[in-house]
């Protein structure tokens, strides 16, 4: 493989009550693909089974990547895919259609569905994901100033924002010094982070890159690592029953 990522999860947005479901996980092994419905995704009634993938106990393998993902991915064909490349950091690297996935988020605005990373801790049980900030669009002017000025290893902070009305378990990102709120985390790890946080983890986040040419979404990508020490229990991000196999 061309990367590391070989495991993606997929969340789907209730459209009524907006909360996030993982319903879905898609593995490479070797030359074809796997798909199979998670639990999350009988945690709602509204959800409804993808097109060519009613079966939700049934898992689904091709050689070919499944449409609903592949649909997600911008063509090589268009003029700005490798601008894309350079926002994702990702120049001169071979085609890595999971990799390009688990960076974007596969967002469209035709749906309510994302698409994030498996994420499997090192030896020392220690792990580290990219992801871009979400909500510059809400941010001060000010503020989206001061991404532009942000620098690759830059620490910034994350604040609980615990009053807001949109999401209660929000996680707002600051910069560390002369403090202001430059985004927010994405939401499928806000639930995990906060368990992390309970777990007295060492969570560290800094800036990856800045794209001051990008689109607001893919302006600002960001690294968390969590940090496991031989006195620690591993950490792990996911690991909750919404996760697991619909057939287990």
């Amino acid at each position: 493989m061309c990367s590391q990522v070989n495991s993606l999860f997929l969340a789907w947005q209730d459209p009524l009550e907006r909360y996030w479901h993982t319903v879905g996980k898609l593995t490479q092994k070797g030359n074809y693909y796997q798909f199979q419905y998670t639990r999350g995704a009988g945690q709602c009634e509204r959800f409804i089974p993808f097109t060519g993938m009613e079966d939700l106990t049934k898992l689904y393998q091709s050689e070919q990547l499944f449409p609903l993902f592949a649909n997600r991915l911008l063509s090589k064909r268009r003029p700005e895919y490798k601008l894309l490349l350079s926002w994702l950091g990702m120049e001169g690297q071979s085609y890595c259609p999971l990799l390009i996935l688990a960076k974007t988020g596969g967002i469209k605005s035709t749906d309510n569905l994302q698409v994030f990373p498996e994420v499997q801790p090192n030896s020392a049980g220690s792990f580290a994901m990219d992801f871009f900030v979400h909500g510059v669009r809400y941010v001060s002017k000010s503020a989206r100033a001061r991404i532009k000025t942000l620098q690759p290893d830059d620490s910034l902070l994350l604040m609980q924002d615990f009053q807001n009305p949109a999401d209660p378990m929000a996680l707002a990102i600051r910069t560390s010094d002369t403090p202001e709120v430059i985004g927010y985390c994405p939401r499928y790890l806000t639930k995990d982070i906060h368990r992390l946080i309970k777990q007295t983890a060492d969570l560290q986040l800094t800036v990856s890159r800045v794209n001051e040419d990008a689109p607001l979404y893919y302006q600002l990508m960001c690294t968390l690592m969590v940090t496991t020490t031989n006195t620690e229990p591993c950490y792990t991000l996911f690991d909750d029953d919404e996760f697991a196999p619909y057939s287990a």
